[in-house]
């Protein structure tokens, strides 16, 4: 305590009363030798320079008055004042090279240098005591809170407070340790700055930039260029992330991607928002979630906003963990063997079953179905049964002008080789069916009417039809009918807006059921069907 109030009285002494360009000394014997000649003084036991506002000591030195330049050895100790003691420069060191003209020191072998917190150790130290600056060549260590900062070169501006490290850096944190080619860290703030390949690597997780920076204190950081963040599980990049380490909470933006590698997953956009403890996520700007499936036919999915969470399912005492993909407004989804669109929609990867609402519509191979509401139950990432619930209508085209249609308040469609094979029809069923002979010639129109059917499809044609409880049915002349005339009430065509690729899922028409009109005629014949008829 004593030698430390002496050395604070010291510098402030010195700081006044002994700044000048000359430098000067302090030493108890002083002689002269015949082999170093009489411009060398040596100088011996407890030697003070001083030079302007700074003082070093040592144990000896050789003195050159003449040129202002001296040589220290042993217990080497330098004091560059500050506005206070905080702000002070304490070095240390086995030998000094000073010279007085360049206000220059070279400090070698067991180098410390200390600032307030701030603790550098080096075999080779050069300091600028005019621009309080220090620099270093051969590996150094710097410790600067809980941080331990590695380098083979670095610089250090004492008054800035910041560090330039480079080659191969390395930083040592309790949580994580950073390694990279080139970084600026500011030891007041704590926030390293890197513009070179950078890499974080921690228990849970691994980063990658080329550009970014680190706050210490608070444990936020901003990646940029070729940034990625990856768990054990899910990859995270985009040109520009920003990640909370202590709450695990990232951002991404521009060119995002988000991959789960244990359900081959993918969600990509320009805004994403991530939780690494729940392992929630949230894209949103030209948002797509692709399912990616072995033979290349992987799912597409765009809406407005996309967002995933983990759940769980537990059977016979297992766990299994699986992604929700949830979706709102303009969805829009394309896959080979079926389409679809809605206001939003839920996918359920624990049974793969896809739930649409809000006007959904589905297209497979020619047939278009709607609904209230609908459910696409899949398998082997290939679609298996189609439930459509309230105003379930399936419709196709006969012709370019002709529609064959299928209505109920439920319907529940069978898929077989990515084809619509059977429709079970439940409660207030109708259908309208144009009657072609086997040269495709038009004969007539059906019209059926009864509360449940089944019907069968074979090449997307139809095959066989049975009706159940009272079935009423009545077959016009193929023209006595304008067109307008054979469409179901709600009838609506959606062409216009069916994905035919993966880029068609950004494309959405505002549509109608404009449907091209034919001019009526006249004329028609019943036919009355009884229960259980096949047809």
């Amino acid at each position: 305590m004593y030698k430390t109030l002496i050395t604070i009285l010291l510098i402030f002494i010195f700081n006044s009363v002994f700044s000048q360009t000359k430098i000067d000394f302090d030493s108890k014997f002083l002689f002269t030798t015949k082999e170093l000649g009489p411009d060398i003084k040596v100088l011996i036991n407890s030697v003070v320079f001083k030079h302007e506002n700074s003082v070093m000591f040592c144990d000896s030195a050789l003195f050159n008055y003449e040129t202002d330049y001296f040589d220290a050895f042993g217990n080497v100790r330098i004091i560059k004042p500050g506005k206070d003691l905080k702000d002070t420069v304490f070095l240390f060191g086995d030998t000094l090279h000073y010279s007085g003209k360049e206000k220059y020191a070279r400090v070698r072998n067991n180098v410390i240098l200390k600032k307030d917190s701030l603790l550098l150790e080096t075999d080779s130290l050069d300091y600028d005591l005019d621009k309080n600056i220090g620099y270093y060549f051969n590996n150094g260590v710097t410790v600067n809170g809980k941080d331990t900062l590695k380098s083979v070169f670095g610089y250090y501006y004492a008054d800035d407070n910041e560090f330039f490290f480079k080659k191969n850096v390395e930083v040592i944190n309790p949580r994580f340790k950073m390694f990279s080619d080139t970084l600026k860290h500011n030891t007041k703030t704590k926030i390293s700055y890197f513009t070179g390949p950078t890499d974080i690597i921690s228990d849970s997780n691994y980063i990658y930039c080329e550009n970014g920076w680190y706050d210490h204190n608070n444990n936020i950081s901003q990646f940029n260029k070729n940034a990625f963040f990856k768990n054990k599980e899910q990859k995270l990049q985009g040109d520009s992330l920003y990640y909370n380490r202590n709450s695990g909470i990232g951002k991404a933006f521009k060119n995002v991607t988000f991959k789960d590698s244990l359900q081959d997953v993918l969600l990509k956009g320009n805004k994403g928002f991530y939780n690494e403890s729940t392992g929630f996520f949230l894209m949103t700007d030209k948002a797509v979630f692709i399912q990616v499936a072995e033979n290349n036919d992987s799912l597409f999915m765009h809406a407005d906003t996309l967002q995933s969470y983990k759940d769980s399912l537990i059977t016979n005492d297992t766990s299994m963990v699986y992604r929700v993909i949830q979706a709102f407004y303009h969805v829009k989804t394309y896959k080979s063997d079926f389409q679809s669109m809605c206001d939003s929609l839920v996918y359920n990867l624990a049974d793969s079953v896809i739930e649409m609402h809000g006007n959904p519509v589905m297209w497979s191979d020619s047939n278009q179905l709607s609904a209230d509401y609908i459910e696409i139950f899949t398998y082997k990432n290939d679609v298996d049964e189609i439930d459509m619930i309230d105003n379930a209508f399936i419709i196709s085209q006969s012709d370019s002008v002709r529609f064959n249609q299928i209505f109920g308040d439920k319907m529940y469609a069978y898929i077989d080789d990515r084809k619509v094979s059977e429709v079970e029809v439940s409660g207030n069923g109708k259908s309208v069916y144009f009657i072609r002979d086997d040269n495709d010639k038009l004969i007539g129109v059906n019209f059926i009417n009864c509360k449940r059917m089944n019907i069968y499809l074979k090449d997307n044609k139809l095959d066989r039809i049975w009706f159940y409880e009272k079935p009423t049915g009545k077959i016009h002349p193929p023209l006595s009918l304008s067109i307008q005339e054979t469409l179901l009430s709600g009838f609506k065509w959606e062409e216009t807006n069916r994905p035919k690729k993966k880029e068609d899922i950004f494309i959405w028409v505002e549509t109608s059921s404009a449907v091209p009109e034919n001019s009526e005629s006249e004329g028609g014949e019943e036919d009355e069907s009884s229960d259980n008829t096949e047809q």
